[in-house]
């Protein structure tokens, strides 16, 4: 994922790796008896260092590990890599005796030759697979076929009854195709009146918006693009979605799922959008307007594609220091170790490094992991979690929540590392979604040892806090942080931050380009995990229970949660 500081414009939890070949089941991820380079050639201190932090960095981000997509062989090595190290501190393996937890897969890979072609007030129009569209299914079904599809507007696609807001009022959708806008009511017309005005909602996120086209009972549902409202560029989507898909199974994943999903460039959309006898901005600012009506287009819509679906699996990494005194009780730091994997092309290695989305989260977890290990032993138990699959739709946490090791009411918090900043010391410290927790009381006197202040995310309407694992947590109701270095950089001042972050999210964001650069200014990293380090040791070493703050939405499911009897762990 990415976020305001060193990607201030762009957040992950996009859709799938860009794989162009399906990708093989991995090997089972034991204890291995191959090493990986760089797995012990460096001598790694037990404090936070940047030299080390730069070793994992660059070994984790390196052509090796080839993109670390989800099932490949770079998989494999990562695992490895990851259980090495754990195994080299003196942690224990964290799910019953095992470092991993296997999460059960399906791949979904649209094959070469998708045709989607918009019929509109008679004429056909045939759009491009990747330039113009992209479409996928989730369904599992190795053809989709469509044929002239009724399509029908229905704003930005949110039903939200607690909000008086139904984009889907008095319509039947069945059959149907459904167009709508990225983000929230009131987010293109800059309404502070709708939802949480600036700051995005989950009913904004693309993810929602497939969730509840498909219990409308829609055929397909296509989301226009804009680079604000998406808060990524067009290619980011042509990437995630030029090759596998990622899901859980069904039976792991209940809600019903569409036959046909996809994304429209905002220019295709100009066609639909004339269609109505409006331009863009007069629809954006009735869809923004409360007592919309969603209506039918004078178009249909045909498609038709196959698929390569294939099941497989997926691991985290579990690893545990037990504490001392509660060790029924844990503190979970936690990372995505996947990215895009590679892709095979004509120029270039086609490898999507990832380096900061998210070496650099991971690297994070293992630094503190190292401090942690060398003593004294905190009195709960801590929990490193690297997931997988969060390319993908927050899977690989998604799954661990639905099968915690340890149980949720017995999960004092979460702090989740995701796309470190890499640009040097910065005077603010982002804590994504403030206002959100408990945890960021713990935050604030770390903060002022260093001179620095918590801030939140400057684009809230980009809506960072759902888009990395550490939102499954709270959607279950346990207190989660998603924090790191901001972007006024101590020397450099604000636009030197902001302008690498757009920096980054225009060239580097979701492409092969995102690789580890020796001349990174780690010495603000090493501040952030410093305060984060903090965070965890106080939890650890403390029998307070934080919660969420009153207004949180998801406080209620946290005081039901605690006073629920305790549920088993994972088996």
């Amino acid at each position: 994922m990415r976020h305001a500081l060193l990607v201030t414009s762009v957040l992950i939890g996009l859709a799938a790796c860009s794989n162009d070949t399906p990708p093989a089941d991995p090997a089972p991820a034991v204890a291995p008896a191959a090493k990986t380079e760089g797995a012990t050639s460096h001598a790694f201190s037990p404090e936070i260092t940047a030299a080390d932090y730069a070793e994992f960095t660059r070994v984790l981000a390196s052509d090796e590990l080839e993109g670390r997509g989800p099932g490949s062989p770079g998989e494999t090595k990562t695992i490895e890599y990851l259980i090495q190290h754990y195994q080299r501190m003196g942690f224990e393996p964290g799910n019953n005796g095992s470092w991993i937890q296997t999460v059960p897969m399906v791949t979904t890979t649209t094959q070469q030759g998708a045709s989607l072609t918009l019929n509109v007030a008679g004429q056909p129009h045939a759009l491009e697979f990747g330039t113009q569209m992209v479409l996928g299914t989730r369904n599992g079904a190795p053809e989709t076929v469509l044929k002239d599809s009724e399509v029908v507007f229905v704003g930005y696609g949110v039903n939200a009854p607690e909000l008086g807001w139904n984009d889907y009022a008095d319509l039947d959708v069945k059959g149907k195709t459904v167009v709508m806008f990225i983000n929230d009511p009131g987010f293109h017309t800059g309404d502070e009146s709708l939802f949480e005005g600036r700051r995005m909602t989950y009913y904004g996120r693309w993810t929602y918006k497939y969730e509840e086209a498909a219990r409308q009972g829609a055929a397909a549902a296509l989301i226009i693009h804009d680079d604000a409202g998406a808060a990524y560029p067009w290619a980011v989507v042509q990437n995630g979605w030029s090759g596998p898909q990622f899901d859980l199974p069904a039976s792991e994943d209940p809600e019903p799922r569409l036959p046909m999903q996809g994304w429209l460039t905002a220019e295709s959309a100009q066609l639909l959008i004339a269609s109505t006898g409006k331009d863009l901005e007069t629809l954006r600012r009735e869809a923004s307007t409360a007592g919309f009506k969603p209506f039918a287009m004078q178009a249909s819509l045909s498609a038709n594609f196959k698929s390569t679906v294939r099941e497989g699996k997926s691991d985290n990494v579990v690893a545990l220091l037990p504490g001392s005194a509660r060790p029924d009780e844990a503190v979970i730091y936690m990372a995505h170790w996947d990215h895009l994997g590679r892709t095979f092309q004509a120029t270039g290695d086609g490898i999507f490094n990832g380096a900061i989305d998210n070496a650099t989260g991971v690297a994070g977890i293992l630094e503190l992991a190292e401090k942690f290990a060398k003593g004294p032993r905190p009195q709960r138990s801590l929990l490193f979690l690297t997931v997988t699959l969060e390319e993908s739709g927050l899977l690989g946490s998604k799954y661990y929540v639905a099968h915690p090791t340890v149980p949720l009411n017995k999960t004092v918090g979460v702090i989740n590392l995701d796309a470190m900043t890499v640009l040097g010391r910065t005077k603010d410290f982002v804590v994504v979604g403030k206002g959100s927790s408990e945890l960021e009381d713990l935050v604030t006197p770390l903060l002022e040892a260093q001179g620095r202040s918590a801030f939140p995310e400057v684009e809230v309407q980009n809506g960072y806090y759902f888009r990395s694992d550490h939102f499954n947590f709270a959607k279950a109701g346990v207190p989660a942080l998603y924090a790191k270095g901001g972007f006024d950089h101590v020397e450099k001042g604000a636009e030197y931050g902001k302008a690498q972050a757009s920096r980054y999210t225009t060239e580097d964001y979701h492409k092969p380009s995102d690789q580890f650069d020796a001349s990174w200014d780690l010495s603000g990293v090493v501040e952030d995990l410093v305060v984060l380090y903090g965070v965890g040791d106080a939890l650890a070493n403390a029998e307070q229970w934080p919660n969420w703050y009153p207004s949180s939405a998801f406080r209620s499911k946290r005081d039901a949660m605690m006073a629920a009897p305790t549920a088993p762990a994972a088996q």
